[in-house]
């Protein structure tokens, strides 16, 4: 038994000790994989929003900062960001930091840098980037789930693995714009809504990917852009310089590549690489209140305006062509489309928030957002259709933390100096459309147009044209603007028509109908704003016993703008939006 015992006790010796190698072995393996390895929980925030909320994590930037990746789409509301991150093993505590800022994004990346005020890098773990995701690779996933059972969720993760590398499409608005744009990969992790902008991290904890998109239709096939191109937005951030040849190159790429679009196109326009987005919160408020005047039909007591009018005749006396996008057919048929279809729901189902007697769901007045932007940036630069040679005379911070400038330009052929607000957002220089104050910026220009300009006799015509009843019509119209003082007004205008034709009231083949206005107003800020002074006198030879065939209803208020060699009359009845009518001398 001795002679047999002895080998199985070196046997067992043996055994043990090829076990302990074999474990040594797999220890230094592991090591060899995960040098240093970070759990990546440690360096994953919640994004925050009043609206919404999504996942990010903190990286390595160019300074000493704290910067954030997330999905630029979490953040793009403009609302004030807020980062969360969870504190401590057994009992977390939630830190919050609400002083934020875009360092640098990118919409067809769908990514966004976030930078964090006041706040070292090193007061955070930043995860590592990976060199590039591999096909086949162990993944996990990681973001804080949103939830209608709760405010706040606690962090998960998904374990899966990377099904492929891919282009994903870019989108702006929810809409491909183009196919195969973005550096991508296929994951099998099953991301959740609120895991948008969290990291997807390999083995050794190295972010391979952000999470961008769930698939609706596939189950485990979701999507998340590369760290390649999270590598390529990082190096795009940069403090930037406020010179004044930064502005002026700002300024002529913000006319060149924006203004000068055509109305049809302004609506689907990337207007987020020319306007800082976080206007975009007081945009919506400033549609909301236009929206609410807009459909107001009612004539106050007082100026015997409707909020309708009211709005025109406030609009009109701004430089340019105030909210000509806004305004414009296609906008407007796309609104009263959404809102009758929202009428239509609510008739059918009912109220689904009692008490809610809003009449621009926000569904619908997105709608506006984007001709709203066109508009407001139209009217910072005072744009009347054309490029102008832009001087930048001086550029000040009004705000540091802000990154706000106010930048006093001259622009050729304007009298006048004008006031541009700028910011730093996404690491870039951009249009702010608000002062600092609030105010839609070019609302408080002083435009210093001479009265004596306006005075003479200016006329217009339109042709001949067949309309409604086979009759065929023509125009003439005269306005004499005489100057009393600096800024005492008179206008006089006549209006005359002609219909040909089987006329409505017999007596031959053709009407002679019109009727004379006189207006009395003043001058201010370059607009004149005159209300009608005595009541409308018909004129012409066939009024007496066919004014009915005169459609034609008198104008209660009028503004008048000079536009280069042209004298712009904006005309309303009191109820309707101001129609604009063109005279030259």
């Amino acid at each position: 038994m001795t002679a047999l015992a002895a080998p199985r006790g070196r046997a067992a010796i043996w055994l043990v000790a090829i076990v302990a190698a074999v474990a040594v072995a797999i220890v230094a393996v592991a090591a060899a994989r995960s040098p240093g390895r970070t759990d990546p929980r440690r360096g994953v925030v919640r994004i925050v929003m009043k609206s919404s909320s999504g996942t990010g994590f903190f990286v390595a930037g160019p300074d000493a900062s704290a910067y954030v990746v997330t999905a630029y789409h979490v953040v793009a509301s403009g609302e004030p960001i807020l980062v969360e991150r969870l504190v401590g093993d057994a009992t977390p505590y939630v830190e919050a930091y609400p002083e934020v800022e875009i360092a640098a994004f990118d919409s067809e990346l769908d990514l966004a840098v976030l930078r964090l005020d006041h706040v070292g890098a090193d007061h955070f773990t930043a995860l590592a980037l990976a060199p590039a995701p591999i096909k086949d690779q162990a993944i996990e996933s990681f973001g804080f789930p949103a939830s209608s059972l709760s405010r706040a969720t606690g962090m998960m993760s998904k374990p899966g693995k990377v099904l492929g590398l891919v282009k994903l499409p870019a989108y702006d608005g929810g809409e491909i714009v183009r196919e195969d744009a973005v550096d991508g990969l296929l994951i099998s992790a099953e991301i959740e809504p609120g895991f948008s902008g969290g990291p997807t991290c390999n083995e050794r904890g190295e972010v391979v990917g952000v999470n961008v998109t769930k698939d609706l239709v596939h189950r485990a096939q979701n999507g998340a852009v590369s760290v390649t191109a999270v590598r390529e937005l990082l190096g795009r951030i940069k403090l930037v310089e406020v010179i004044l040849a930064t502005v002026q190159a700002v300024l002529a790429r913000v006319q060149t590549e924006y203004l000068l679009l055509p109305i049809e196109r302004r609506a689907a326009a990337p207007a987020h690489d020319f306007i800082n987005t976080t206007d975009l919160p007081r945009l919506e408020q400033l549609i909301a209140e236009v929206h609410q005047l807009d459909h107001d039909t009612a004539r106050d007591p007082k100026t015997m305006l409707s909020g309708q009018a009211l709005l025109g005749v406030a609009l009109m006396r701004l430089p340019g062509h105030p909210l000509e996008t806004y305004t414009a057919p296609a906008t407007r048929r796309a609104l009263d489309d959404c809102l009758r279809r929202q009428r239509a729901l609510s008739d059918f189902f009912g109220k689904l928030v009692p008490g809610d007697d809003d009449p621009a769901p926000v569904s619908c007045a997105a709608l506006a957002l984007r001709p709203m932007m066109w508009d407001l940036t139209a009217l910072a630069l005072q744009w009347e259709g054309k490029v102008r040679e832009v001087s930048v005379i001086k550029v000040e911070t009004v705000d540091a933390e802000a990154h706000q400038y106010r930048a006093q330009i001259r622009l050729s052929g304007v009298d006048h100096l004008v006031d541009v607000w700028l910011s730093t957002s996404g690491g870039r220089l951009r249009i702010d459309l608000f002062d600092n104050r609030g105010i839609p910026a070019g609302l408080a220009v002083t435009r210093s147009v001479a009265a004596s300009a306006f005075e003479g006799t200016w006329h217009r015509s339109e042709p001949r044209t067949t309309r409604a009843a086979g009759l065929d019509v023509d125009t003439d119209e005269t306005l004499v603007v005489s100057v009393a003082t600096d800024s005492a007004v008179s206008v006089t205008h006549d209006l005359r028509r002609h219909m040909y034709g089987r006329v409505p009231c017999g007596g031959g083949r053709k009407l002679d109908l019109g009727l004379e206005q006189a207006f009395t107003g003043t001058l201010d800020h370059g607009s004149v704003v005159a209300f009608r002074h005595t009541d409308a006198k018909a004129i012409g030879a066939d009024m007496g016993r066919c004014w009915r065939a005169f459609t034609y209803q008198p104008d209660q208020v009028a503004v008048f703008k000079l536009v280069d060699d042209k004298l712009l009359m904006y005309r309303t009845d009191g109820v309707a939006f101001p129609e604009t009518a063109e005279f030259h001398r």
